[in-house]
């Protein structure tokens, strides 16, 4: 497998390139696919409110035109482009996507909603056809590698999220949200997680608004308030905690939408990357407003024994990744030289029967192929052993002297 990974996240570049980048995120995938210079087998995109990568089931020559046809999506100068995304390559490529999948790469480390954005980011290119074979054993290996971080570290599961760490921040300003009424706008992955956060701390009254007129099927599984179109304003008007998650490609939220509000402060959390809230509601003089750029300031730097344990169970997850796919490269000569055995005893199976008889040609054919099998065991064997520290070439040569070309 020949696997690269281009890849950006907010410590790169500004938010508002992400969301540039977020937006073309399927004509760039398909312009990579389609691209010959590139000749891709196949391609993933991870795009998230944080980060943007692609992973090419093509080899590192690859990078280069890659970047060209994002520059030609998205506007963004190749320059620029070659400074703010990092290439790897290979074990290198497939450590980053498990630790990635297992949340040590978030802005809130261990965060709980990366591993399903991963596995939808897989499922939409299989749903594509743009997965290879390759690219399916790699993300079905990171899902196993962020279940078992979850489970033997205890990452992930004590709820971390990027909407925790804002209403910390909050709760660290304001005091105690419990009694807050809120007004949730969205209805997307991200707002089942923001559901539970804030019923996790103890609110109770929430109401919810979808652009969409998702608003009534999202609401009555989870206890909450549906908000119709024409009650939107409303709603907004009586809110005392405002959560935008929806992602819409407009501003949903502006000052004029919160004049009827005199809440004092109002506090409003977007978590969208394409955000909700207009700046000229984020300045008004009695909101309190967080979005990424306050939540990534105030996210907790974690250093703990957890941590250093995720890491190493990464480290280990991506070196066995790699000399598995080492040892399927001896696969097709593996079966080429069974083959070619095969075809021996096969002849030499006709010879006999030819001269003494079905039953001996039985016989003769068990005793060859028993002989054969205890012949290749241990060359093989030692050839896969070899494989997986990367020398196979050697022992295939070796193999070629004692069985010839079995592609001939």
């Amino acid at each position: 497998m020949a696997l690269t990974l281009l890849a950006t996240n907010y410590l790169e570049l500004p938010l508002a390139d992400l969301e540039v980048l977020d937006q073309h995120a399927d004509q760039i995938r398909d312009a990579l696919l389609s691209n010959e210079s590139i000749a891709a087998a196949g391609a993933v995109v991870l795009n998230t409110c944080n980060r943007f990568e692609i992973y090419l089931d093509a080899d590192a020559a690859s990078a280069k035109p890659a970047l060209t046809e994002i520059s030609s999506a998205t506007g963004l100068s190749v320059e620029y482009l070659s400074q703010v995304f990092k290439v790897s390559t290979d074990n290198l490529a497939s450590q980053h996507l498990f630790a990635v999948s297992a949340g040590l790469e978030s802005m809130v480390i261990g965060e709980e909603e990366i591993a399903g954005q991963v596995k939808r980011a897989f499922t939409t290119a299989q749903s594509h056809g743009q997965a290879s074979t390759s690219l399916i054993r790699l993300f079905q290996k990171s899902a196993t590698v962020s279940k078992a971080v979850t489970s033997k570290t205890g990452l992930g599961a004590a709820g971390r999220s990027i909407i925790n760490v804002a209403l910390d921040y909050l709760s660290a300003r304001h005091g105690d949200l419990s009694d807050k009424k809120v007004l949730l706008v969205g209805t997307g992955a991200h707002a089942r997680i923001v559901v539970s956060a804030l019923q996790r701390i103890g609110i109770s009254h929430i109401e919810v608004f979808s652009s969409s007129g998702r608003a009534q099927d999202f609401a009555s599984n989870r206890g909450l308030i549906a908000v119709a179109a024409d009650g939107f304003d409303s709603a907004v008007s009586r809110a005392e905690l405002i959560v935008a998650c929806s992602g819409s490609n407009g501003h949903i939220i502006d000052a004029k939408t919160l004049a009827a509000n005199a809440t004092n402060p109002l506090l409003i959390i977007d978590v969208a990357l394409h955000a909700d809230v207009a700046p000229d509601a984020a300045e008004l003089p009695n909101v309190d407003f967080v979005n990424l750029d306050v939540i990534r300031r105030h996210a907790p730097a974690e250093h703990s024994e957890a941590i250093l344990q995720a890491q190493q169970m990464v480290s280990d997850a991506a070196t066995e990744f790699e000399q598995e796919q080492l040892q399927r490269n001896l696969d097709p000569f593996v079966s080429a030289i069974r083959g070619k055995l095969t075809m021996w005893i096969d002849e030499e199976v006709d010879r006999v029967r030819l001269r003494d008889g079905e039953a001996a040609a039985e016989e003769i054919k068990l005793q060859l192929t028993a002989m054969a099998n205890s012949m290749l065991h241990e060359p093989l064997t030692r050839a896969k052993a070899l494989a997986a520290t990367g020398d196979e070439e050697n022992y295939r040569k070796a193999l070629l002297v004692l069985f010839g070309d079995p592609r001939v």
